[in-house]
């Protein structure tokens, strides 16, 4: 796969969400211009827990789309890029077609399919075959520590396989569900691949869940197409 790169920053490279206070945007510039990223080619998506997801264009160069969670797009040197803290980083490319996605999905995505919404927009946009698409799940909270209580727990009746019940407590393995989501969607489970690191376990990444800032703070996942 020599014409992407991708991959998920850590909490050493600072927090990466754009605010007011310039913090986001400084830290950004730092860390993709040591990766040799043209800051100039980054889109950003608006993150707010949707199933929603924009094509990007070449006018979107530089840009943040808001009003949606996945992004993508066949233009070449084009970076795009979410903000996750626990949620998991979906990476996707269609080596055949030169097709690159990316998707912030916290369980509310999850649970509003936007995996969904991403496949179907490689197939009708860009006539993708799913078989020829290939999926990392980046680093996030694993079934370890994302407990959920009742309120949330309803909203996964569909998945009651990938509950798992301790005492009286509930957890969710969400990265199984996303890769059954695919599976049905007609992708190779082979072509699917997932990050052993829970963000919760691993401190080199921020948590919220963890760590409960005032302020959310999050890594960047980025997946460009050269």
């Amino acid at each position: 796969m020599n014409n992407i790169i991708f991959g998920l920053s850590k909490k050493e490279d600072g927090q990466m969400i754009l605010r007011e206070d310039g913090e986001g945007l400084k830290n950004r510039i730092k860390y993709f211009s040591n990766l040799g990223v043209n800051t100039e080619s980054i889109v950003s998506s608006g993150i707010i827990h949707s199933n929603n997801v924009a094509i990007v264009s070449n006018n979107d160069k530089g840009e943040t789309i808001r009003g949606n969670d996945g992004l993508i797009t066949n233009i070449k040197n084009i970076c795009l890029t979410v903000t996750v803290g626990d949620c998991l980083p979906i990476f996707i490319y269609d080596e055949k077609k030169e097709i690159i996605g990316i998707v912030h999905a916290s369980w509310k995505c999850i649970v509003k399919n936007i995996v969904h919404n991403m496949i179907e927009k490689f197939k009708n946009q860009y006539d993708s075959n799913p078989k020829d698409l290939k999926v990392f799940i980046g680093p996030h909270i694993k079934k370890c520590h994302f407990e959920v209580k009742k309120d949330i727990l309803d909203k996964f009746s569909k998945y009651q396989e990938f509950i798992i019940k301790k005492d009286s407590r509930y957890f969710i393995d969400l990265e199984e569900i996303v890769k059954k989501q695919l599976v049905s969607l007609g992708l190779n489970s082979k072509n699917i691949k997932i990050s052993s690191e829970c963000t919760y376990c691993n401190k080199e990444y921020f948590s919220f869940r963890r760590d409960r800032p005032e302020k959310v703070t999050s890594q960047i996942a980025y997946i460009c197409l050269n």
